[in-house]
């Protein structure tokens, strides 16, 4: 389970998450879970919601009502409430809340639930699937369970002062409660020498580093040229090294097991296959 979150400002930590998991070598659930309001399906997956493809009523909050009852998060559970994402075969949605009064309805029980269900989640072919989580902004009502269940919490910011400076703090709220090996940094629209800046200004190793493209980051950010995935750009290429780097330190493969045999177009992360 790999979290992202930022300080001020929007450094660009939800263009990020989904161009990782678009990038990401094998199925994954890409899950939007800020608590002020979630931004991937209408953003990057916009089209797809205005034509009834993906249900924006089908996830985060869907899930808490669900398992209202229940007294720990069943990973089974969570499967009837993850979308395929159309452009991405290997990723499912888990919609994030509409509204930030909607995270009342969730409660602190509902994310506790919700983070035991992604930490063991897997696809209808029973195959183990990575989480990637977007939290958004820090508040008070960040759900902290998410944080310290992560494997790797990566903290989103751009190479600039005001950015810079907005990090400060949360990486130091961080650095309280999580220990310094899975606290890292996400470097959005940069260059190598911004990114160099960043490490730099604020001690941190960089996990992720998206390179500045203005015109793949608008289809992650607001769905231009209807959501499809650009197959070659910049940004694309530098996060795919990096979800390849993060994928490979949690799993161990042989050569043979690397090679991604090719899928009929109906395959979906529901069904276990990848891209």
């Amino acid at each position: 389970m790999i979290t992202i979150i930022s300080g001020k400002g929007a450094p660009g930590s939800t263009t990020t998450l989904a161009a990782l998991a678009v990038g990401w070598p094998a199925p994954v659930l890409l899950a939007d879970c800020d608590p002020a309001g979630g931004d991937l399906a209408p953003g990057w997956l916009g089209q797809w919601v205005v034509d009834g493809t993906i249900r924006t009523d089908r996830g985060v909050l869907s899930h808490a009502t669900a398992t209202r009852h229940a007294t720990a998060g069943d990973p089974a559970t969570l499967i009837e409430h993850v979308q395929p994402v159309p452009s991405a075969r290997h990723v499912g949605l888990l919609a994030g809340l509409t509204a930030p009064g909607q995270q009342a309805a969730v409660g602190a029980a509902g994310w506790t639930r919700l983070t035991s269900a992604l930490a063991a989640f897997r696809t209808t072919a029973g195959q183990p699937a990575d989480a990637l989580v977007d939290l958004g902004r820090m508040s008070a009502a960040t759900p902290w369970s998410l944080l310290l269940a992560a494997d790797v919490v990566l903290v989103a910011v751009r190479p600039t002062q005001r950015h810079v400076l907005a990090a400060r703090p949360l990486l130091a709220e961080l650095a309280e409660r999580i220990v310094p090996a899975r606290l890292g940094l996400a470097v959005c629209a940069t260059t190598p020498a911004g990114t160099r800046e960043v490490r730099a200004a604020l001690g941190r190793e960089v996990a992720v580093e998206v390179p500045a493209d203005v015109r793949a980051a608008a289809v992650f950010s607001d769905g231009t040229d209807a959501g499809a995935v650009p197959s070659r750009s910049p940004l694309l290429r530098g996060v795919r090294r990096a979800a390849r780097r993060l994928h490979g330190t949690y799993h161990h493969y042989t050569p043979a097991e690397l090679r991604i045999p090719a899928l009929p177009a109906s395959a979906r992360l529901l069904t276990g296959g990848v891209r």
